[in-house]
């Protein structure tokens, strides 16, 4: 007997037990229904009951597409931290689609829910992460307080920062205030950090004080003033350029500052600096010089002789930053220089400043002996633009067939020479050349000319032209 009764209790309890996980699924499936449906009151009753499941957003994931469309139209009626609990999950969903809707939803209703939108700068997931911070800049200032205070905990402070980066100064004052009042010593070297991406020079102070740290701590401080380039830091800043004790990439970042304080000094430093062992730092300088501009101009003209051929390639990447007549003969000048490097560096640099006198000298190294430097000339040429059509049109006709077809070359990549190329085409003295730049540039314009051709007694020209039809033809 009492064995029948223990199997019957046992029956009952699987029963029992079965049959609750069975009513469970039946209402969870009733509650993603819900949830997905179109009436709008069932709806969010449903997405409030589901925010407070750790798996909803996974069961919101067994539904199809339109249906995961719809939770988001629940949401915004919702629009409590709730419905913003829910938007912020659906931001991981693996279609773009779903992502754009909910980062819509999330825009919506976060005025009013600017504290639970602010969680999402610490979740896990790095889409959400990316989303939270896009919403928070499209809602505008008010997202600043909720970012700081966020900015705060760890998980969350790199994204927070992207935030605070955004806003600029008017993030400031609350940075500088984590500085004075915090004791987390890490804290306040990402509020250091954070202010040095903003570049207000208000921050100068409170940073300065920072370079009494270790080395390893100093270095963020010290990128955080280069980046600031505030002139009352400039004794500072060369002194850490000149450093070796210092880290290379804070002073690399030194470097960029000194190029905008400019100052006589400053650029001094930066020529010292173009020799330096560290590549990071010597690669620096020579940017820093591009942000100097005109100033530079004298020390990279002394610099361009400097018996270092990696100074001089520095100073070819110097001069490819300032856009300037005289940039442009000084690079004409190392176009010639006796190191490849240095060459193939100012045909680089040519293109860089795009100056209208820069195209008749990256012409005439159309046919430089360094195939280095002429390749790289075309390709400047080409980066140039409508400036150097009529130029190189002319090239076509050279007698040196290296800078004939390298004018071809780079006309074929400039969008605004096709017309002056079909005009070309049609001149005995271009013809060739002309064809050959306009079938680069698969032009279909160009089969009528290349038909033509292909009965042109000059037998060069005839192959070229079968090759263009044959490329072209539809």
């Amino acid at each position: 007997m009492n064995r029948w009764l223990i199997r019957l209790l046992f029956a009952l309890a699987v029963g029992g037990v079965m049959g609750s996980a069975l009513w469970n699924n039946i209402a969870t499936n009733r509650l993603i229904e819900q949830a997905t449906g179109e009436n709008r009151a069932q709806q969010t009753v449903a997405l409030a009951a589901l925010a407070r499941r750790d798996d909803f957003f996974d069961l919101i994931q067994s539904r199809k597409l339109p249906a995961r469309l719809r939770v988001a139209d629940g949401v915004e009626a919702m629009n409590n931290p709730d419905g913003v609990k829910i938007a912020l999950a659906m931001l991981r969903d693996p279609d773009p689609r779903v992502r754009d809707r909910f980062l819509e939803t999330l825009i919506s209703i976060g005025k009013d829910n600017l504290e639970a939108v602010a969680e999402g700068l610490k979740h896990s997931d790095g889409k959400v992460r990316n989303g939270t911070v896009e919403a928070m800049i499209a809602l505008g200032e008010p997202s600043l307080p909720h970012a700081l205070k966020m900015f705060e905990e760890g998980a969350a402070r790199a994204a927070a920062t992207e935030v605070l980066a955004h806003f600029g100064a008017r993030s400031t004052e609350g940075l500088l205030r984590i500085i004075a009042t915090k004791d987390d010593e890490g804290l306040r070297l990402d509020a250091v950090a954070a202010l040095g991406r903003i570049g207000d020079r208000r921050a100068t102070g409170a940073i300065l004080p920072f370079l009494k740290l270790p080395p390893e701590k100093r270095r963020v401080a010290l990128s955080a003033l280069g980046s600031i380039a505030d002139p009352s830091t400039e004794r500072v800043l060369i002194e850490a350029l000149r450093s070796e004790s210092d880290d290379p990439d804070a002073r690399a970042q030194v470097a960029l500052g000194l190029g905008a304080i400019a100052t006589p000094n400053a650029l001094r430093a930066l020529q010292d600096a173009l020799g330096s062992l560290n590549l990071a730092v010597a690669d620096a300088a020579a940017i820093g010089f591009q942000r100097a501009g005109a100033r530079a101009l004298p020390i990279l003209a002394e610099s361009a002789r400097h018996p270092n051929p990696a100074v001089r390639r520095r100073v070819a990447v110097g001069l490819g930053g300032i856009p300037e007549a005289q940039a442009a003969t000084l690079l004409g000048a190392l176009l010639n220089d006796r190191e490849p490097t240095v060459r193939r560096a100012a045909a680089d640099a040519l293109g860089a400043i795009g100056r209208a006198e820069a195209v008749p000298i990256l012409v005439r190294a159309l046919s430089h002996p360094d195939g280095g430097v002429v390749e790289r000339a075309a390709q400047s040429l080409a980066k140039i633009g409508a400036p150097a059509v009529r130029p190189l049109i002319d090239a076509l006709g050279d007698d040196n067939a290296t800078r004939a077809y390298w004018a071809a070359i780079a006309l074929s990549q400039i969008d605004d020479a096709e017309p002056a190329l079909l005009q070309a085409a049609q001149t005995t003295r271009t013809r060739r050349y002309a064809l050959l730049a306009l079938i680069e540039r698969n032009s279909t314009a160009a089969i009528p000319l290349l038909q033509q051709a292909a009965n042109a007694p000059d037998p060069d020209l005839r192959a070229l032209a079968q090759r263009g039809l044959q490329q072209l033809a539809p």
